[in-house]
């Protein structure tokens, strides 16, 4: 747990120089109880939107294990002005350049 942290604290501050050029980023760092597993992954994007319509394209990392692990594409639509409700479809490709599943989904924000 302590070495999932000290990877945080030590990428946290890349994560803003993404920011800076115009790229969404996101790291999560995740820790099982069940089975003392933990994971810290990151992507690296761009969402593009226009009148409640985006495309978002991201590419994803295995922080620990230092690979990639493929690319993820949304396209989404929010239904309501506030932006809080939006119906998605996604899907990607893996690091064998295979299609990944295609998820469709309604995403409410509180």
């Amino acid at each position: 747990m302590n070495k999932l942290l000290l990877v945080l604290a030590v990428l946290l501050p890349f994560s803003a120089q993404a920011g800076l050029l115009g790229l969404d980023n996101t790291i999560k760092g995740e820790y099982n109880t069940d089975t003392s597993a933990s994971t810290l992954t990151g992507e690296i994007g761009k969402t593009i939107g226009l009148y409640g319509f985006s495309i978002t394209g991201d590419v994803d990392f295995d922080i620990k294990e230092f690979e990639y692990t493929g690319m993820d594409f949304k396209a989404e639509y929010d239904i309501l002005d506030a932006n809080s409700t939006s119906v998605y479809i996604s899907s990607g490709l893996d690091t064998d350049w295979d299609m990944e599943d295609i998820v469709v989904g309604v995403e409410v924000k509180f």
